[in-house]
């Protein structure tokens, strides 16, 4: 079967293909089959002081209180307890006038996370082999170096230490932007890019949508085009005013330092960018090394 990997907010598993992403936030996803909505998944920091039955029984009154649907524990299906016997699971199940879904919910100590997984309606052979294939394949990456971050065709490893801050995901414009107490990094990604780009350049374009965050920065502008596309460039020639040098001494949030990068590749048929900003001076070459690490899906 084929699959895909969805990687977002601190967590990735791998999914049939025939799945989509139709519903996005902080620690939460939806997929659907191409038709309707038909999982859904949550997680929550959990700490070490995790007891199954105390949070189950928690969790349970949330839902009921908030949708005034009743979730009873049951068994899990037989597929689903191998890849999830490294975790402390509960299976469980609801049923309205209009609907009905099973689900699960499971800790991983190591993360110290809450998972809460629920397929809604029939769960069929299909939902079926994707719940599967995402408990074997699913991770916490809380620990270690890197997170990785990969949604709808948008891919990127970041530093674990960038969280997540923002995001904007509409028609012919993604954007993902992650933040940590120095640094806060955006990502664009702009399509149809040949339609964008019919009657203007790329440095045009980039200097219209960043039109505020130029004056704002005081960014100054080198462009070059070259046979697979283009790329444009924005840096700081001066160094920030002594006053936006204090504010940010004193305030966390003000990032006086910045850089913009902008590429256009035939290939992929997109524009990306990306902005970082800092509370301290950035190396000349800051915003390309970061798209070292961002890409398309093809």
């Amino acid at each position: 079967m084929d699959r895909k990997r969805i990687a977002w907010d601190g967590i990735s598993f791998d999914i049939p293909s025939v799945f989509e992403v139709s519903g996005i936030d902080k620690k939460f996803l939806q997929l659907d089959n191409g038709e309707q909505p038909c999982i859904e998944i949550r997680w929550y920091d959990a700490g070490n002081t995790y007891k199954e039955k105390t949070y189950f029984r928690q969790l349970a009154k949330k839902i009921e209180a908030a949708s005034g649907i009743k979730i009873e524990s049951t068994v899990l299906p037989g597929s689903w307890k191998k890849p999830l016997d490294k975790y402390d699971a509960t299976g469980f199940y609801w049923q309205s006038d209009l609907t009905s879904g099973r689900g699960v919910m499971f800790y991983c100590k190591e993360a110290s996370q809450v998972m809460l997984v629920q397929f809604i309606n029939k769960c069929d052979d299909c939902t079926d082999e994707g719940a599967v294939m995402l408990f074997e394949t699913l991770k916490f990456h809380n620990s270690g170096t890197e997170k990785p971050w990969r949604i709808y065709d948008m891919q990127a490893n970041m530093p674990v230490e960038m969280k997540l801050d923002s995001f904007e995901f509409k028609p012919g414009r993604f954007i993902l932007t992650l933040a940590d107490g120095n640094e806060t990094v955006s990502f664009y990604r702009f399509s149809p890019a040949d339609i964008i780009l019919k009657s203007t350049t790329l440095g045009e374009f980039s200097r219209e949508f960043f039109k505020e965050d130029i004056s704002r920065l005081g960014l100054s502008r080198a462009e070059l085009e070259h046979k697979s596309g283009a790329t444009c460039m924005f840096g700081q020639k001066n160094k920030p005013s002594r006053t936006s040098l204090a504010m940010a001494r004193l305030n966390p949030k003000k990032r006086p330092f910045a850089q913009i990068e902008v590429r256009y590749t035939h290939e992929s048929n997109r524009i990306l960018a990306v902005m970082v900003c800092s509370r301290q001076e950035l190396a000349e070459d800051r915003a390309k090394s970061i798209f070292t690490n961002y890409d398309i899906i093809q």
